[in-house]
């Protein structure tokens, strides 16, 4: 059953967190990539305590929380919104452009599943 997680959360977050706009100096963020292939990549990404993202780009994937979490979207609309999510929530997340700030005292911590262009029929 563990495996079958791993490969359904594979097929959803790696390709599209690779892709976002933005570089590593940039992003006040530690992204590892956990696994890959030609279908699915899986980030485990870290957002340190009360750090601020610029605005970028994030394509389609599923967030699996593996904190709670408490943060503050920023549109490029101009849209805010404060956000709440606890350890195991599960989502899908819609292509966006966004910035982003932790407001908790301790990381927030997830993991991304980005499907690959190339493997979506």
């Amino acid at each position: 059953m563990k495996s079958v997680l791993t490969a359904v959360l594979m097929l959803f977050f790696v390709p599209a967190a690779l892709a976002q706009d933005h570089s590593p100096a940039q992003m006040p963020v530690d992204a590892k990539l956990v696994t890959g292939n030609e279908f699915v990549q899986v980030l485990r990404i870290s957002i340190p305590a009360h750090a601020r993202t610029p605005m970028h780009e994030v394509t389609p994937r599923v967030v699996i929380w593996l904190s709670d979490a408490h943060f503050v979207d920023r549109y490029a609309d101009g849209t805010v919104r404060e956000e709440t999510r606890n350890a195991g929530d599960a989502e899908w997340v819609s292509a966006r452009r966004h910035s982003g700030e932790n407001l908790a005292d301790k990381p927030m911590e997830f993991i991304a599943v980005v499907v690959a262009r190339a493997g979506v029929r």
